[in-house]
């Protein structure tokens, strides 16, 4: 596994990094944790969750795996996006909620909320789940510019910095909800977690204001837009060109498939 800094800061992680938006999908906590260990193995050492991911399972997961050896990894939570009414605690409370959600939808979805107070519980509780002092990055989920009162979270990201519970913050979700807060040259934009392809180049958006990608994802969705077959280790090593000084975030339920996938890096 290659590593890289990743700019703005003084974070090294590794070239592939593990998201764990569908580590939820595997029902027993014993396949979680040996998928973890796996990437692990592999030469991985940056994990990337949110207190919605699972429902907050996705962090416990992490925190159970880093336990005893915190210093090894790199880890990304967010803050703004938040499970309907707290976590869960097993996979089960997970699948009962996703089964009520088909038919009362706002209590699978996302709550937005902005507010400094929700973030700061948030920012505790998920320290708790990730049974660490602190992370390497925490960034606002999907920010909408227009709704966020940009100044205020600065002072407060900055206050927890200082406390030393947060080492580096920014911003993560799509390309349009970045890309005004990047124009407008915020404090808040240091660090980008954005989707990119291999078909629009999505992040070009970043690369035209001389930046360099730091954490991209979202490569293989052009596996379902390309006529012609293209294999998913193609897509990643094209991807790893493309993001050439930063990480490209990969998300999956095969242990061999993530094996192959960090094998690109040699």
């Amino acid at each position: 596994m290659r590593y890289t800094v990743i700019e703005n800061t003084d974070v090294r992680v590794s070239r592939i990094s593990f998201g764990t938006g569908s580590l939820h999908h595997l029902f027993s906590g014993k396949r979680r944790r040996y998928l973890l260990e796996t990437a692990a193995a592999a030469g991985i050492s940056h994990f990337d969750t949110s207190p919605y991911y699972g429902y907050g399972l996705a962090e416990s997961d992490i925190g159970a795996f880093m336990r005893g050896r915190r210093g090894r990894f790199t880890v990304t939570t967010k803050v703004g996006l938040y499970p309907y009414r707290g976590g869960v605690r097993s996979a089960t409370g997970v699948w009962v909620r996703k089964a009520a959600g088909k038919f009362f939808r706002r209590i699978s979805a996302p709550e937005m909320d902005w507010c400094i107070r929700r973030a700061s519980n948030s920012l505790h509780a998920s320290l708790k789940r990730l049974k660490t002092d602190y992370v390497d990055f925490l960034f606002l989920h999907e920010p909408d510019i227009a709704l966020i009162n940009g100044e205020e979270f600065l002072r407060w990201l900055e206050a927890e910095r200082s406390k030393g519970k947060v080492r580096y913050f920014g911003l993560a979700g799509l390309p349009e909800l970045l890309e005004p807060w990047l124009r407008s040259g915020h404090p808040l934009a240091q660090v980008l977690q954005t989707k990119d392809d291999l078909c629009q180049h999505c992040a070009d958006f970043i690369i035209r204001t001389g930046r360099s990608l730091q954490f991209t994802y979202g490569y293989l969705s052009c596996l379902t837009l390309n006529s012609t077959p293209v294999s998913a280790n193609v897509v990643i090593s094209e991807a790893l060109l493309r993001n050439s000084k930063g990480s490209v975030l990969v998300s999956t339920r095969n242990p061999k498939h993530l094996e192959e996938i960090a094998k690109l890096t040699w």
